[in-house]
């Protein structure tokens, strides 16, 4: 089964566990410290963690704030709108989480015989995997159309936490942002089922958003409100704006007020605003009486996308009323809490509780059917136990996007463009690839001239989206990888490089802990109160104790990835447990040996975590603008050279393949940071490495030092441009481009002459 998203042709109960509960292997462990028990303390609501802010001096009108970056090079990001050709839909149930309401939901979704759509299931256990599957039969849901996923979790909110489903190009990949702190395995699980099963790329917004407050169509606009800015202080509605359109693929970023809290307990946008499609809209109407804020927000927001946006907006009755079961609580009885599948949008309905909600349940199912139009079916979801805990079932579900076209879509992962890759090394291609039902085999080729012509790397592979290729030993700048998928039909697709990469005959060197710790290569680091006392600080104050003063054996458990437990694995350097109010941050410096004229690439690879699913960066300091930074041009808190937030060993790696002397200094020292972005929780480092690679020394008798001695045995090693390199010169070579020539002669008489 190679791209698990096509499961909507299955034909029995499918069952899959994800890392940590069934899955054998290295990484098949999660660290978590969640600890609530739904049994004993009830679910856990929707309303946001240390409750909803109300937002002084805000806006009651709707604005955009525009993004100008470039496209991707590696495919344009889109968002596929709720209104796309779908899949199927992702819930998460639990006995003790509304199983009523879920239940309801899957056998809506999977009854009818002509409905194809595949309901993927999150449980934790196969307790709650066996409980489920008794409800749904006994409800009559398809079980043929049931695909149960055995994954930690803490609630029912999977709107929320994600995953965010995006394509890159046309192959679809998962945007994996911030969830609540006090809920790691909600926060975990996006990547989880990324990674482990629809198998398809996954990448770290390193913004806290709930997908409930993000909707998108398909002209590039995305709708939010202002939570946004509360949630994510300091970083400014351009830089909010630039990561939406970087990771979800929006130009226009439209940011509606939120509501009043003691109206809504989330400040999500799903609460009063759902687009049927590109062209129609719903917005709630409050009813007389109903909070004048809410009034105001949602008739500015109905008028703004009618006159600015050109939307065909309908109202549907909203308020904000005493719930009988719930303990006095303000139920926001919203009818735009809606999600849609294909040819169907299933709605919330409250009926049970008075002749007042029948009479709106009415009224609102009227709206949607005239909004929608007579060839979508409007199926009515009864919700008045959940609306208590502030959502109902946009709120619970998430749906997954289908790719529609017969012929597949293929896209090259590494190498991308821009690496340099060593000739006669392995080294990891990774691809994605995409069908409307299932792709067959893989066949891989690369190119040394752009793509003009392509030799065969392997064909009819069915593995996973890698493999270790055995790169040939020819010099080039203009390298290219070709994937090409097949499905069973004959149907094929194509996806090459985007830009060219090098192929070198070069050394490799790794600089890492398990040598010369504490003499030319060091780690420092305890914890920080802020960024402030990072910004422009090589060495900030509070980071200048070497770990080995904590732990002894500090520098041994980095010198290798070896750890394959969770927290209590001490094959990882386990860093002290942060104050309250302290992010756990740590420097590492290496000393570069090689010159700068010889080297050609520098990888950095930090394989560890952060606990409690705390996102984590590395920045490296740029010596010109004497601040951390991304190496690609931005400095700062935020622009970071790689993140992750996960509950197990991942890498944060990148290549710096230009301007090396930004990165190392006089003495050749390069200095990374890694830090932990949420206070209190620890993080565990299992490999540090810096890797150069670089041209060949021109050392011909191995004597340590260029000298005359390697001019007259290089003599014995020409072959002229073409030649190729006869046994014994490699070292020959010194421009790297798989012939020893006159180039390499001249370049090895200016390193004697220095």
């Amino acid at each position: 089964m190679l791209f698990h998203h096509c499961l909507r042709r299955v034909t029995l109960i499918a069952v899959f566990s994800v890392a940590g509960v069934a899955l054998a292997g290295d990484d098949a462990y999660y660290t978590v410290t969640s600890d609530w028990d739904e049994a004993t303390r009830g679910p856990l609501p929707r309303w946001r963690d240390g409750g909803r802010p109300d937002f002084v001096n805000e806006t009651l009108f709707p604005y955009i704030v525009p993004t100008a970056s470039d496209e991707p090079t590696s495919g344009l990001i889109t968002t596929p709108p709720e209104f796309a050709p779908t899949d199927g839909v992702l819930y998460r149930y639990s006995s003790g989480a509304w199983p009523v309401v879920v239940r309801d939901l899957v056998v809506s979704l999977t009854a009818d015989p002509t409905d194809d759509e595949i309901a993927y299931v999150v449980v934790s256990d196969t307790n709650q995997r066996n409980i489920a599957t008794t409800q749904f039969s006994a409800g009559g849901a398809d079980m043929s159309k049931v695909v149960f996923i055995i994954a930690p979790n803490d609630s029912i909110w999977m709107r929320d936490y994600g995953p965010h489903f995006i394509f890159q190009g046309e192959n679809l990949a998962i945007v994996d942002s911030h969830y609540y702190p006090g809920r790691s395995r909600d926060n975990f699980l996006p990547t989880l089922l990324g990674d482990d099963f629809f198998e398809i790329p996954t990448f770290d917004i390193g913004l806290y958003y709930s997908g409930g407050n993000y909707q998108a169509d398909t002209n590039r606009n995305g709708y939010i409100t202002s939570l946004i800015n509360f949630d994510n202080p300091g970083f400014g509605e351009d830089f909010v704006a630039e990561l939406y359109d970087k990771y979800q693929g929006v130009d226009n970023l439209t940011i509606f007020p939120a509501l009043p809290g003691s109206v809504d307990g989330t400040g999500h946008i799903d609460m009063w605003f759902y687009l049927i499609d590109d062209t129609t809209a719903i917005i709630s109407e409050f009813i007389p009486g109903s909070n004048p804020t809410a009034i105001t927000i949602t008739n500015n927001a109905a008028d703004f996308m009618e006159d600015v946006m050109g939307f065909d907006v309908f109202r549907v009755p909203d308020s904000n009323g005493f719930h009988p079961q719930g303990g006095g609580f303000d139920a926001h009885y919203t009818y735009t809490n809606a999600f849609r599948v294909n040819d169907r949008i299933f709605i919330p309905t409250y009926g049970q509780g008075s002749a007042v909600h029948n009479q709106r349940d009415a009224q609102a199912l009227a709206t949607w059917e005239l909004a929608a139009g007579p060839s979508i079916e409007i199926v009515p979801i009864n919700c008045y136990d959940i609306i208590p805990a502030a959502g109902a079932i946009h709120c619970i579900v998430k749906q997954v996007p289908r790719y529609s076209n017969p012929n597949p879509a293929a896209r090259v992962l590494t190498p991308d463009g821009g690496n340099v890759v060593v000739g006669g090394s392995e080294f990891p291609l990774n691809w994605a690839a995409d069908d409307d039902v299932a792709v067959d085999s893989i066949d891989l080729a690369y190119s040394t001239d752009g793509g003009d012509t392509y030799q065969t790397i392997a064909n009819n592979l069915n593995d996973l989206g890698s493999i270790g290729w055995i790169v040939p030993s020819i010099g080039t700048s203009d390298a290219k990888i070709k994937v090409t998928a097949n499905d069973e039909f004959g149907n094929s697709g194509e996806g090459e490089s985007a830009e060219s990469f090098s192929i070198v005959n070069a050394d490799r060197t790794t600089y890492d802990f398990s040598n010369n710790a504490g003499v030319d290569r060091f780690a420092y680091g305890y914890q920080t109160s802020s960024w402030t006392l990072i910004n422009g600080r090589r060495r900030p104050t509070s980071v200048n104790a070497e770990v080995d003063t904590f732990d002894a054996s500090a520098y041994t458990r980095m010198a290798s990835s070896n750890a394959t437990g969770g927290d209590t694995d001490f094959n990882r350097y386990r860093s002290r447990v942060p104050s309250n109010g302290q992010e756990s941050t740590h420097i590492f410096e290496f000393t570069i040996y090689e010159e700068l004229e010889d080297i050609l690439d520098i990888e950095i690879v930090w394989e560890g975590y952060a606990d409690d699913c705390t996102q984590a960066e590395i920045y490296v300091w740029d010596n010109v603008e004497e601040n951390w930074s991304d190496t690609r041009g931005f400095f700062g808190d935020n622009r970071h050279f790689d993140n992750h937030a996960t509950n197990r060993d991942e890498n944060l790696s990148g290549n710096i393949t230009s301007d090396f002397d930004r990165y190392l200094d006089e003495n050749g020292l390069i200095t990374i940071l890694h830090y932990a972005e949420r206070s209190r929780w620890r993080t565990f480092h299992d490999y540090v490495s810096v890797t150069v690679t670089h041209t060949p020394n021109g050392d011909l008798d191995d004597n340590g030092s260029w000298d005359l001695d390697d001019v007259d045995l290089y003599n014995d090693c020409v072959t002229g441009p073409g030649g190729g390199i006869l046994p014994g010169c490699d070292a020959a070579d010194t421009d790297g481009d798989f012939d020893v020539d006159y180039a390499d002669l001249q370049r090895l008489q200016d390193k004697i002459g220095e």
